[in-house]
């Protein structure tokens, strides 16, 4: 049986919060590497493609993300806000909904204009990885599926997209999230630390498959809230997320700020699951006591630029 981790009253709220975002999907490419020496540097023996977007863009200029882009309305008429799609937390399993091949085929789409990825890859292929929409306090708003795309030791020859991509890179998870000089958007973060369970490809196709059909992938918007000493993102897992959400949704132009350290407000919640997108000693870190949408997030510093 499929057991949500979402309450029906944050579901509510999250449907309520979903009027003007923008419909998107993106897709993370593991290439697994047979390099033993690059394995054991690195801990892992695949790595991740990344586009560093041009500095001109709206949205994240010079951040590091996954190839990805909003849905056009030529590929569908029928997606137009995710609040309407039924089972809006649950991507269907076998055979995908209509509306989740528009998604994976928005992320095929973006993936190929953006870095010239051959045409080889079957949509149905495509496993469901994350659903993120934006945070009510940031302008610009997003729903995106994240979708991951194995191809194993495939040689690639890719070329970034002019005016848009600035450059293409790989990186495996620690790479990217120990590098001092990338920025990267809180999303990024948390989905990539999903992967520090998982140092193997062979067992990162096995598990995303095995969850895949297990747990609903469920829709994650964060809630930041400003304390004394940084920012932090709370996710729906957390004790404090309810809370948050209602207060958010009283005034969504503003953070919320709440008068104690990241430290006390973390010692008065139950159960964790939360982002520490920026403080005050320069650390950002997952903090998680349970499950987070059927992954099992490790704990850990970073050390890479936040952008919001």
């Amino acid at each position: 049986a499929v057991v949500s981790t979402q309450s029906t009253g944050i579901r509510n709220l999250l449907k309520a919060a979903s009027v003007g975002v923008r419909e998107s999907a993106s897709c993370i490419v593991v290439q697994k590497i047979a390099n033993e020496s690059y394995c054991s540097q690195n801990l892992y023996d695949y790595r991740l493609l990344f586009v560093k977007r041009h500095q001109k863009m709206k949205s994240w200029p010079g951040a590091f993300t996954f190839p990805g882009g909003v849905i056009d309305k030529n590929e569908s008429e029928s997606v137009r806000n995710f609040s309407q799609i039924t089972k809006v937390d649950k991507l269907s399993v076998s055979p995908p909904s209509e509306i989740e091949n528009v998604y994976r085929a928005t992320a095929l789409r973006e993936l190929i204009e953006e870095t010239e990825f051959p045409l080889n890859i079957e949509i149905g292929s495509l496993i469901p990885w994350s659903v993120w929409q934006t945070p009510l306090s940031i302008p610009r708003r997003f729903n995106t599926i994240f979708f991951l795309v194995f191809v194993g030791l495939m040689e690639l020859n890719l070329k970034p997209r002019e005016g848009e991509i600035e450059s293409l890179h790989w990186f495996s998870p620690a790479e990217l999230l120990n590098d001092s000089s990338a920025n990267l958007a809180p999303v990024t973060v948390a989905d990539v630390s999903k992967f520090s369970s998982h140092l193997r490809y062979d067992q990162l196709m096995e598990f995303s498959r095995t969850r895949y059909h297990n747990y609903q992938t469920t829709q994650c918007m964060p809630v930041i809230i400003r304390l004394k000493d940084g920012l932090v993102g709370i996710n729906p897992d957390d004790s404090f997320y309810y809370e948050a959400l209602e207060l958010q949704l009283k005034d969504t132009t503003q953070m919320i700020s709440i008068d104690c350290t990241i430290e006390e407000h973390r010692a008065e919640q139950e159960v964790l699951c939360r982002e520490v997108i920026v403080s005050e000693a320069g650390r950002r870190n997952i903090v998680t006591t349970a499950l987070w949408d059927g992954h099992k997030v490790s704990d850990g510093q970073f050390h890479s630029k936040i952008m919001i």
